[in-house]
């Protein structure tokens, strides 16, 4: 077992055969107590990492997170066995939160921690979306790979930044039409035709929607400021709404019914795949 803190930052890894552990399990196997000193010193931890223990291995979100560690603002569980995951909620300051491939099927025990800014729930069980429309401050947030249909709650995110969606069941995407301050969306691999309601969104600068359904591309003429768009693997067979896009500089059309022809649209400057 060991630990390394560098300022505000806690790792925790283990080659100990106990099969469960938690923050006072820790400090006993090192045999280390938890003297006044350390005490202050682990209140100043800011980012907690527990992403590196082993497969098989139970982590136990104890009262002594709570009392020990009240300060954390980065909390990272990706692929880990962690018990009383509800807990969380008593961690108010968590802004930045990874809970990469733990099985969840909802979001719904996260609910409270309103000041959320982002968020990573890839690779898991979720069906719905449902408690994610309280983190009104969430700027980023990732639920690629997951059995999710509709996204209703993301209409109440306003300051989304960064949205992925992919790998998922999602066709209708109208919920996400008044975000005026998303940059970057990415939803691969789902089964989007309709892109009506992406046209007032012209903060985008990144769209990647490659592997859908999708066969009419007008309505992304009017998001003048994309830089980078995808849309290979799709059923496309008109491209002319596009040349007018002057800011691109990456473009993504293979895998779509397309004449070369119609690759003569463009600048040679731009760089298509």
């Amino acid at each position: 077992m060991g630990i390394s803190t560098l300022l505000e930052y806690l790792s925790v890894q283990s080659d100990s055969p106990e099969h469960e552990f938690s923050l006072k399990t820790i400090f006993r196997i090192t045999k280390t107590k938890i003297p006044q000193e350390a005490e202050k010193s682990l209140k100043s931890i800011k980012f907690l990492d527990l992403s590196s223990f082993p497969e098989g291995r139970k982590f136990v979100l104890d009262s002594s997170f709570f009392k020990y560690l009240p300060h954390i603002e980065n909390l990272n569980l990706d692929y880990q066995n962690v018990s009383n995951l509800e807990d969380i909620i008593h961690m108010k300051n968590l802004k930045k939160i990874s809970l990469k491939g733990l099985g969840l099927t909802d979001l719904n025990f996260l609910k409270s921690l309103s000041g959320l800014k982002e968020l990573n729930g890839d690779e898991n069980n979720l069906s719905t979306l449902k408690g994610i429309q309280f983190f009104k401050e969430l700027t980023h947030c990732s639920v690629r790979k997951n059995k999710i249909k509709r996204i209703d709650e993301l209409s109440n995110l306003l300051n989304l930044e960064e949205l992925n969606l992919s790998e998922n069941d999602i066709s209708d995407m109208s919920p996400l039409k008044e975000i005026m301050t998303l940059k970057r969306l990415i939803a691969n691999r789902n089964i989007i035709e309709n892109l009506d309601p992406l046209t007032k969104i012209k903060s985008l600068t990144t769209l990647s929607l490659t592997e859908n359904q999708i066969s009419e591309v007008n309505p992304i003429q009017y998001l003048n400021n994309l830089t980078k768009l995808d849309l290979r693997k799709n059923r496309i067979r008109n491209v002319k709404s596009l040349r007018d896009l002057r800011n691109l500089f990456e473009l993504g059309l293979s895998g779509n019914p397309l004449y070369d022809d119609d690759y003569d649209l463009f600048p040679r400057s731009l760089r298509i795949d």
